[in-house]
């Protein structure tokens, strides 16, 4: 049967429902689906359903959930239902699912008027199982019957003792100090105050630190009462599923059980700001950090557009040209103004007020009103003078092509469009608004002549008082003031207790530490739905390449479903370039694309290839090499996706940007310089987990050592160095060589991922690849790391810590088994997560066990330090003691066999086969892993511990986060440098 006919009689099916009324259908051709809207007749209920012909199912349910204030009951909430439900009583249900289902997605968010609730499978049954569990959890959460789970996830006071202190705890309260660590989020709320007084949106769905404590717990469950409801629910599915069946279910066991209800939850369109509006927020730096050039300007301008879809792609292609492209022109105009070192910002959607915003970090508070007064100039210039119209086309042929290719990573693509149709539907939009693009592309390039974009820069950036100014500015030392002006109040709060309050406050401590402690009984288990080993694959995908030559070419092919797109891939060995060497490339790999060539200007270049590709990136990635932990192999990279007609264009662009990249214009190279370190800064802080673990594997594995030079601190502090003019101009003498070093034939390797039909079409061209390169190979490998074993903890103005501890068991003789991938899921998700997020109140912890040997513990968003490290000394006595009956065992194995099993996309697919190359893992080596996996016993767990010890011994240790805290611990550490050094000055010519 055809797909189509297939949907055809899905729709006879749902025609027949008596439950539902059938309110629009549409065909998405674009998307091969047809889109279903319905309504549940007794309830309310908003349904919409896209059928087609994708194995990867996704069920969404969402609420409006406009907040009252910035307490983040919302948030909390979107916790705290999947604590425990009154069908599925295990106190957490959703973690039982991570562990122990074949999800391909499982997760919930919070906006700032909505929360969703998504799920994804390939499997019925678990698909099934995932979707009850989740509409048991947001209808019949069993948090109205244990206010723990609240205190839990929420936030608790917590004293242990009489004459101990008084102290605040609990995970969302901790991941919100963590996300306020960021200054962008700071501005993001300064904004959304300044741009929509008395609306929901000034308020912190997240919640606000400052403000969380004030929720109380019969506030937190009013809100689920009021917004829980069918009556305010929206309803999504997605793939190829009997569609009737599902909803006849639907209704069945929860839509007829309620009444309909009158909600108030529609979103309000703000009101009008009677005039423009400036707000400014102070935010905290480093002890170390200068204040001077450090203020943060954003201009914030009401342009609406949510429900329109010509304005709505409109604004976000004006998005790229003014901010986001090689040579966009407010972006580079402002930088080399002086106006910061990164502009950015662009088309604030999602809302039911969108918005156009324009952000400068890093410049001097007094230019505040000159960087408004100029971006007004720039904008006036280009609706009087005219934009860029070649510029304006590859704008939306990018956005064309991405719509097209739906290539969203490891994400499945129902999930996205089920996110997309959010956009619109819960704003009383049609849901289907944001998935049609047929014909819209050609509408939005009719548009490009006859000065559209030019009237809405004038008409909606202009013309438009409805805008605010926000300014951040920086204080040393102000996250050890909100420290301390925190435990006074905190003192000032015990200090007003009873003797009575004080023993109720110790004795509600210790009923929360034996909840916490207290395993789930069998019975409760066992109420958590579960596929069998049977329901599980025996077999591996495999990993399907070919490998020959092109001429004396290395080359990897991947065949693929692609849809007609090409991926190709040129890689370059570096294994033999010096240390020193490695984050110049890293930094030339960050400059390509963004600086001019011999044929043309950063800004015709990347107008080319956006007109000719879907995009061209370069890389330096590195593959441990599995017959020496200590080693691995070293790739620089450029990456270009194609339709196959356009393979001469794309070769030539990336042949243009490798062979002829200019590095003479050395006043844009330092600006671009300044933007990549200022990106680097905010990942250091809002994702240092990842940079601590490279930091820690660094003191002594090569593969941790490259990592941290190309994209952690060292690469960080290598930027910071170039900000004397003297290190700079060395760079640009040193780059263009170094790249001729690199960008040589006898270093090529060729990748592609494509459809056979078409790898054939291009392999005339491909053959022909090497020539093109300069004769040349690798030398002797100068790569050899002196092992230096340290703790680090780098102090920073972070309200939280990011905790790392790495080690490698190879060097007790230990190999990697399909063992450690039920150990990494079951502790990430069990114990780590029992003891470091439930009890220790973090946003999140794991544990990564590698093929070369490589163990990798780290937390995210912790408030603690030496406690977390202290739980990953105890994983080797949690393993000795490991027991699990047959269920257990098989949740555990289900688990891995899960994250084995992540559907990818083609070209994630085709990546994976390349790495699997490089790293020498073949399909004999995964059956193994599999067999492994499919057959393990507790035994085989607890076999695991000496393993963990091994790695533990190395007492590699990194911490990035809060520096009063680092300070504290200072004798767990070798050094405690600061994480930012102030910059030091320039040095003009």
């Amino acid at each position: 049967m055809t797909a189509k006919r297939n949907r055809e009689e899905q729709l006879e099916a749902l025609k027949r429902l008596d439950a539902y009324e059938i309110r629009q259908i549409t065909d998405m051709k674009e998307l091969h689906a047809d889109g279903v809207v319905l309504s549940h007749k007794k309830t309310g209920a908003r349904v919409f359903l896209l059928l087609a012909d994708d194995p990867n199912k996704v069920f969404t349910i969402g609420f409006r959930t406009p907040p009252q204030d910035s307490t983040g009951v919302a948030h909390i909430i979107e916790h705290t239902v999947l604590c425990g439900s009154e069908k599925y009583w295990a106190k957490d249900p959703f973690m039982e699912l991570v562990k122990g289902s074949l999800n391909t997605f499982l997760n919930a968010m919070t906006y700032p008027d909505r929360t969703l609730y998504p799920v994804a499978s390939c499997n019925p049954k678990d698909f099934e199982n995932l979707m009850d569990v989740y509409l048991d959890a947001v209808f019949h959460p069993l948090f109205y019957k244990e206010e723990k789970i609240f205190r839990q996830e929420g936030w608790r006071y917590e004293l242990e003792s009489e004459d101990g202190k008084l102290s605040r705890n609990g995970v969302v309260y901790n991941e919100m100090k963590g996300v306020y660590s960021d200054p962008d989020e700071v501005m993001a709320r300064a904004v959304d105050e300044a741009l929509f007084p008395g609306h929901p949106y000034a308020e912190e769905s997240g919640g606000d630190p400052d403000f969380i404590p004030d929720l109380t717990y019969e506030a937190y469950l009013d809100f689920h009462r009021r917004y829980y409801h069918p009556s305010n629910a929206f309803i999504y599915l997605y793939g190829d599923l009997d569609m009737a069946e599902r909803l006849c279910y639907l209704d069945e066991n929860y839509l007829s059980k309620y009444e309909r209800l009158a909600i108030d939850s529609a979103i309000p369109a703000p009101k009008p700001l009677a005039a423009p509006v400036s707000v400014s927020r102070p935010y905290s730096i480093g002890d170390a950090e200068s204040e001077e050039n450090a203020a943060y300007v954003s201009l914030n301008i009401r342009v609406g557009g949510q429900l329109e879809p010509v304005p709505y792609n409109a604004f976000q292609a004006l998005d790229y040209v003014l901010l986001k492209a090689p040579g966009a022109i407010l972006h580079d105009r402002l930088i080399e103004e002086g106006f910061g070192d990164d502009v950015y910002g662009g088309y604030a959607n999602g809302i039911r007020e969108p918005y156009f915003r324009i952000t400068a970090k890093h410049l001097r508070r007094e230019q505040k009103d000159a960087f408004v007064r100029r971006v007004r100039e720039l904008l006036t210039e280009l609706a009087e003078d005219g934009l860029d119209h070649e510029m304006l086309l590859a704008a939306i042929n990018m956005a064309e092509f991405r719509a097209r290719e739906a290539n969203f990573g490891s994400y499945p693509k129902g999930l996205i469009y089920g996110l997309q149709s959010f956009e619109s539907w819960i704003y009383d939009g049609d849901p289907c608004l944001h998935l049609k693009f047929a014909g819209l592309f050609d509408a939005l390039r009719s548009k490009v002549g006859d000065n559209y974009f030019e009237e809405l820069i004038r008409e909606k950036l202009l013309d438009n008082e409805e805008y605010a100014v926000a300014e951040l500015y920086p204080v040393r030392g102000l996250t050890a003031k909100h420290e301390a002006e925190d435990a006074e109040k905190l003192s000032a709060v015990k200090a007003a207790m009873t003797a009575e309050e004080r023993e109720a406050l110790i004795h509600f401590g210790k009923e929360m530490k034996a909840y916490q402690d207290a395993p789930d009984s069998e019975a409760a288990l066992r109420t958590i739905p579960m596929l069998s080993r049977e329901d599980l694959a025996a077999e591996n995908t495999p990993l399907c390449y070919e490998t020959g030559t092109l001429g004396e070419t290395p080359f990897h092919y991947a065949a693929r479903n692609t849809t007609g797109i090409d991926y190709l891939r040129l890689d370059f060995d570096v294994s033999d370039l010096p240390v020193e060497d490695l984050s110049a490339l890293a930094l030339i790999k960050d400059l390509l694309g963004y600086l001019s060539t011999e044929a043309h200007s950063y800004t015709e270049l990347s107008t080319l290839v956006n007109l000719h590709t879907g995009g061209i990136q370069f890389g330096i990635d590195n593959y441990p090499d599995l017959a020496d932990f200590r080693g691995d192999r070293r790739i620089f990279s450029a990456s270009v996706k194609f339709l196959t007609e356009k393979v001469e264009q794309a070769l030539n662009l990336v042949n243009e940007q490798l062979l002829q990249t200019l590095f003479t214009d050395e006043a844009r190279i330092r600006n671009l310089i300044g933007e990549i370190r200022a990106g680097l800064k905010d990942t250091l802080l809002s994702a240092g987990d990842i940079a601590a673990a490279n930091r820690a594997a660094s003191y002594f594995n090569e593969n941790g050592l490259f990592r941290d030079v190309t994209r952690g601190i060292a690469y960080y502090r290598f930027l910071e160095s170039l900000s004397a003019e003297s290190a700079r101009r060395a760079f640009c003498e040193r780059a263009p060589k170094l790249l001729r070093e690199t960008v040589v034939r006898g270093r090529l390797l060729v990748h592609l991922t494509a459809e056979e039909a078409d790898k054939e079409a291009l392999l005339p061209l491909l053959r022909t690849l090497g020539e093109r390169y300069p004769a040349g190979g690798k030398g002797e490998v100068r790569f050899r790391l002196v092992e230096d074993i340290r703790r680090e903890g780098f102090r920073s103005a972070s309200r939280v810590n990011y905790v790392a501890r790495v080690g490698n068991f190879r060097t007790g003789g230990f190999r990697y088994t399909g063992a450690l991938r039920i150990a990494q899921t079951m502790l990430s998700y069990g114990y780590l997560w029992n003891e470091i997020r439930s009890k220790g109140g973090a946003y999140g912890c794991s544990v990564r066990f590698g093929r070369g040997g490589n163990v990798v513990f780290s937390s995210y968003r912790d408030p603690k330090l030496e406690a977390t490290d202290k739980v990953y000394e105890g994983t080797p006595a949690y393993l000795e003691h490991y027991e699990a009956d047959e269920r257990e065992m098989t949740k555990a194995i289900i688990g891995a066999i899960g994250e084995m099993d992540t559907p990818r996309s083609a070209q994630m697919s085709g990546q994976l086969a390349l790495a699997a190359y490089y790293s020498k893992v073949t399909d004999e080596m995964l059956s193994a892993e599999r067999r492994e996996v499919l057959t393990a016993t507790p035994a085989d767990i607890r076999a695991l511990a000496p393993l963990v010890r091994e790695a533990l011994r190395y007492e590699a240790k990194c911490v990035i986060g809060n520096e009063s805290a680092i300070e504290r611990a200072e004798d767990f550490f070798t050094e405690i440098p600061q994480l930012f050094a102030k910059e030091s000055e320039e040095t003009e010519a």
